[in-house]
């Protein structure tokens, strides 16, 4: 029998549906698994009913962090190991919800620089990523 733990991933979705469903099939697509056992365990807290993000940075609309924070912390609770959130937005509001879980947030933007970095070595990631 394998000892290794197999990590739960948890998912903050519901921004929009579509791309949180979107982001599942890509995992589920992208794992070598031959079979069910061998995908990886996803916990989703799919709430659509998070504020409008880009509302709240242009136009100063109601403010997402406490919702967004709810569902990282049920997420914690739940079992996850670690979060990512699909939505691109959401993730202007990552280093505060970070500060009060104690389970890593996987923030898209900055691997998506230290991807561009590794593999096409085009600038210092340094200058993007605080």
């Amino acid at each position: 029998m394998n000892n290794i733990r197999k990590l739960t991933l948890g998912i903050i979705g519901g921004m929009g549906p579509a791309a949180t469903v979107d982001f599942m099939d890509k995992i589920i697509k992208n794992t070598p698994a031959k079979k069910d056992q061998g995908h990886i365990k996803m916990i989703v807290d799919h709430n659509p009913q998070i504020p409008d993000r880009t509302a709240h940075l242009l136009q100063n609309g109601e403010d997402p962090t406490i919702p967004l924070l709810t569902c990282a912390r049920n997420l914690e609770q739940w079992g996850a190991d670690f979060i990512a959130i699909p939505c691109n937005t959401a993730h202007a509001f990552v280093d505060e919800i970070q500060q009060n879980i104690s389970i890593p947030i996987i923030h898209m933007i900055e691997e998506i620089l230290l991807y561009i970095q590794r593999v096409y070595d085009l600038w210092d990631v340094d200058d993007f990523v605080e």
